[in-house]
C-alpha cells in the first residue's frame, strides 16, 4: 500500500538517501530483492552524476545486507498476556454435563458459596474447572484452585490457599531460604488479598477439614463487611448447617 507513494516521493527527491532507503527497505520487505537491488543502483548513479559523491555508509550498509540475502529483522513478539488464576492444564478433552455445568454457573451466579458433593471419582474437581473456565469473564482477577488434599491440619487451610493463590509473603535469609513472616495471622492476609477482588477459590478436597476450609474464613469476612447482608447469611446459614444453631441465632442478632 505504500510503495507506489514511496515510488513517487523517491522521484520527486532523486537525492534524498533516508527516503530512498526507506524505499530499498520496502521492496526488500515484501521479497522484492532484485528490484531493491536496482533501486541502489539508481541512487549510486545519481549521486555520482549529480554530486560526484558515493551512498552513505548506512546506505551502502543496506546494500551488501542485500547483496548477502539478509531479511528484515524479526518483529519483538509480543509478550503474552498476564495470566489469572491457576486452573490447571486440560490434558484431555471433555464431553457432556452440560446441563450440570450450566447448573453450577447459574449457582455461581446467585452465591458466594457453592459446595459440590459426591462420591470419590464422580469428577467433581474437573467439572467445577470446566464450570470456572466457562465463566472466567465473571472472575477478572482468576480462577484459584486450592488443593487440600495434602493438608493435615485444619489450622494450615489458610496458608495453603494464600499459596494457591500466589499471596504467601516471605522473608529471605541467607543464602535465597525462606522462612514464612512471623507475627502475621494468615487468615487476615487472606482476607485482606481477598478483599476488593472479583476472583474464584475452589477449594478441592476439603471434607476432612471443612470447619476450618468456610467457617472462620466467613466469620472474618462478616466482621469485616458488617452490612453485607448475603454475606452475613451465609454465615448464618454455615452455623446451622454444622448444628451451630445457638451461634446461628446470635450471629442473626
Amino acid at each position: 500500500a505504500a510503495l507506489p507513494e514511496l515510488t513517487a516521493l523517491c522521484a520527486a527527491h532523486p537525492l534524498d538517501e533516508p527516503l530512498q532507503a526507506l524505499r530499498i527497505r520496502a521492496l526488500r520487505d515484501t521479497g522484492r530483492t532484485a528490484e531493491a537491488l536496482a533501486a541502489y543502483e539508481e541512487v549510486r548513479r545519481a549521486l555520482a552524476d549529480r554530486l560526484g559523491a558515493d551512498p552513505s555508509p548506512a546506505l551502502r550498509a543496506l546494500h551488501a545486507a542485500l547483496l548477502a540475502g539478509e531479511t528484515a529483522p524479526a518483529q519483538p513478539t509480543p509478550a503474552p498476556a498476564p495470566v489469572r488464576g491457576n486452573l490447571r492444564a486440560r490434558l484431555t478433552s471433555f464431553v457432556g454435563r452440560d446441563e450440570e455445568i450450566a447448573a453450577l454457573r447459574e449457582d455461581l451466579r446467585a452465591a458466594r458459596l457453592v459446595t459440590l458433593l459426591g462420591p470419590g471419582g464422580a469428577g467433581k474437581t474437573r467439572l467445577s474447572q470446566e464450570a470456572a473456565e466457562r465463566g472466567a469473564e465473571a472472575w477478572p482477577d482468576g480462577a484459584w484452585v486450592a488443593e487440600l488434599a495434602p493438608v493435615t491440619s485444619p489450622e494450615a487451610v489458610p496458608e495453603a490457599v494464600l499459596a494457591a493463590v500466589g499471596a504467601r509473603e516471605t522473608v529471605l535469609r541467607g543464602a535465597g531460604a525462606e522462612e514464612l513472616r512471623a507475627g502475621n495471622d494468615p487468615l487476615a492476609r487472606l482476607v485482606e488479598h481477598c478483599a476488593g477482588r472479583r476472583m474464584l477459590l475452589l477449594l478441592d478436597n476439603c471434607e476432612h477439614v471443612v470447619g476450618a476450609a468456610a467457617l472462620p474464613e466467613l466469620t472474618a469476612l462478616c466482621a469485616a463487611h458488617p452490612l453485607d447482608e448475603p454475606l452475613q447469611a451465609l454465615r448464618i446459614r454455615a452455623l446451622r448447617d454444622t448444628g451451630r444453631t445457638a451461634e446461628a441465632l446470635a450471629a442473626y442478632e
